[in-house]
This record gives C-alpha cells, structure tokens and sequence, in this order.
C-alpha cells in the first residue's frame, strides 16, 4: 500500500468515527431530553425516598447507561453505510481545500485511482458490520427490544403465547411467556392429527426450554392422549401420564421472532440456520432474506460510494455545497430503494435471490459513474 492510500485511508477512517460518535451522542441526546421524565421517575422508584442525592445520580446514569449502550451496535447497524459516504465526502473536501488532489494530478496519478482507498475502506466498515451482526447484535437483541416503559428492567417483558403452530400443525398455547428465564408458564401442547383433530394433550405448571434436547422441559407434565371413536360423542380419555418433556420445533426464538418482528433482523447466522430448519414454524422466506441481506448489503455500501465519489472526486474547482446536495440525492435514494428491495418479496424469485437484486441494478450505474470521471 502506498502513502498516498495509507494517508487517504486514515483520514477516511478517522472521519467515519468521528461522525459516528457525533451522531451517536446526538441521537442520544434528544432521547434523553424527550424522555428525561422517564428516566427521573423510573430512578426514583429504583432509589426509595431516604436514598442520598450522589446515590441516586448514580442510578440515574446507570439507567441511562443501561437503555442507550446497547443501541450503539444497532445505530451502527442502521447507518454505517451513510456515514461512511458522508466521511468519503468530508475526507475529498478537506483534500480540495488543501489543494491535495491537484498535486496528486500533477503527478501523474489519475482520480481513478484515489478512489481505490475509499473502496477498501468501505469494505472494512462493512466487514465491521458482519462481526456486529453476528457476535454482538445477537447478545443485545432482548434490550433493544425494550421501550421507555421498561427502563431498569433487564430484558423483555413477559407475554402471552396465542396457539403458535409448528411444522407439524401442533399447537402451543400458554398465558405467560418470560424470554428472560425462556420459561412458560401454565403451558398447554396440542398434538394434532392431519385432520386437525387434537390426539394429545399436554399440559404443565411451567416449561423451561432444553436447547441441547430442542423441546420443553416439563414441571408437573401430564399428558392426556384422546381415542377417537365413530361416535364423536363417546370420545374418552384412555390414557393419562406423568411427562417431564416435549421436544418440540417452537423455540423461545421462535416466539420472540412472532411477538417481534424486528428481532429477526437481529439474529446471528447460526440461529437463523437453527431456525430454518423447521420452516414451516416461522416465516421462513423472511429469515433467508435477513440471512442473505447482510451479505448482499456489503456489495450494495460499495456500489453506492463508487456512485457517489464522482461528485467529489473533481479536476477542477467546484462549488462543494452543491457537490454535497447531488452526493446526497444520489446516495439517500439508492440506499433506502436498496434496503425496500431487499425486504420486498418477488413473485418467481427465490428469497435468496431477490436481495441481490439491488446490487445488480446498481452495477451498471456505478459503472457509468467511474467512466465518466474526468482526470
């Protein structure tokens, strides 16, 4: 790597994080002023009224703490592709107020070739993502579900299981479903026959969820298996037993992707590939878009910047506001028309295909945007 890439590259990266965390406090900021109540009466409550003002600063910030860190990795999520054009963008500004990119010219070095720093940097910012989706996001997936309501509280709140249906056409029905311990409380499983007609019944006090053995483990289990007969009405239970558990394809992840469809977005690869594997429990087509997206998002980030560095990377003088403007209406559109092609489904176009889609219209017009650069 040359100088002038190591120079170029730095630069672009430390204007990347500067604008991030900017942003990010920014963001942060108004939150906080639009929800300071919350966050007061929330500490309060936490507090008790004989705590000391140092104790309860502290719980204070702690609540806060708590509520904003984990939206670090989704901010970054969100917007890494944009605030990465707009330090491109900063980066080739600060070079023609210096007058940088006319001694590069003068030696002999095309814009061509200027723009390869930015390319490479852009890939590594999305490979930044790649980690954060898959090590990071995953871990604080049941905070970033939380709203204002849940300040001081360490994950999600409980809810109930409306009949979720597995692959099979069992049901799963319980009042009460706590993500943060995966337990079940008073659950009922329907084991079905093809007609839908209930052959098994199952119920518990509460279940907890057996990752290694897949399925519920069961305190107070009893199963209550139905003989049908010709004479629907002479229908009788004929056996009654103790059970302590019920594999079974629906998941705590399961639930929480069907409750939230948001938290799908946020799953690792090897749980959207442990979840695939029983299709027709969740909305397969979804989480192979989200399982293919992050890949296909990496090509669609350098696509865009290679449409946008034209506006910047000129010969001559230019009034670099308005530069900004045109780099702004090209990037925005293309992004967020990425973003809303990925998710859409394409009737006759597999999932897995249909989020590559985007990159591909792309090309050519990246394509003419490089060839056109004057140098």
């Amino acid at each position: 790597m040359q100088i002038i890439d190591r120079y170029i590259l730095t630069r672009f990266l430390s204007n990347f994080v500067i604008l991030f965390s900017l942003l990010y406090i920014f963001a942060v900021a108004i939150d906080l002023i639009l929800n300071l109540d919350e966050f007061v009466d929330a500490a309060r409550d936490d507090a008790g009224e004989d705590t000391g003002r140092l104790r309860y600063l502290l719980i204070l910030s702690g609540m806060i703490i708590d509520l904003q860190a984990p939206k670090f990795f989704q901010f970054y999520a969100y917007l890494h592709g944009l605030l990465a054009i707009a330090a491109m963008g900063f980066t080739l500004a600060q070079m023609h107020k210096f007058r940088e990119l006319v001694a590069v010219l003068a030696s002999g070095v095309s814009l061509q070739r200027i723009a390869m720093p930015f390319i490479v940097g852009m890939f590594l910012i999305s490979l930044a993502q790649l980690a954060n989706q898959e090590f990071f996001l995953p871990r604080v997936a049941p905070l970033l579900l939380r709203s204002h309501g849940g300040i001081g509280k360490t994950g999600l709140d409980s809810f109930p299981v409306t009949f979720a249906k597995d692959g099979k056409g069992n049901l799963l029905q319980a009042p009460q479903f706590d993500p943060g311990t995966n337990r079940l409380h008073y659950p009922t499983f329907l084991q079905r026959t093809q007609l839908g007609i209930t052959s098994v019944r199952i119920s518990a006090d509460y279940a907890e969820w057996d990752g290694n053995r897949k399925g519920w483990r069961l305190n107070n289990g009893i199963a209550i298996a139905v003989a049908s007969t010709q004479d629907t009405a002479a229908d009788e239970a004929v056996l009654r037993k103790s059970i302590n558990f019920h594999p079974s394809e629906i998941s705590p992840q399961t639930l929480i992707v069907s409750r939230y469809s948001q938290f799908a977005g946020m799953l690792s690869l090897r749980q959207i590939n442990e979840m695939l594997k029983t299709p027709e429990a969740i909305d397969a087509a979804a989480l192979t878009r989200h399982r293919f997206s992050r890949f296909s998002t990496v090509m669609i980030n350098i696509l865009v910047l290679v449409i946008t560095l034209p506006s910047f990377l000129l010969r001559e003088p230019a009034n670099l506001l308005v530069q900004s403007v045109i780099c702004a209406g090209l990037a925005i559109p293309c992004m967020f028309g990425a973003l809303l092609g990925m998710m859409v489904t394409l009737p006759g176009i597999s999932p897995a295909a249909s989020v590559f889609l985007p990159a591909f219209i792309l090309i050519p017009v990246a394509l003419a945007r490089v060839t056109f650069i004057k140098t």
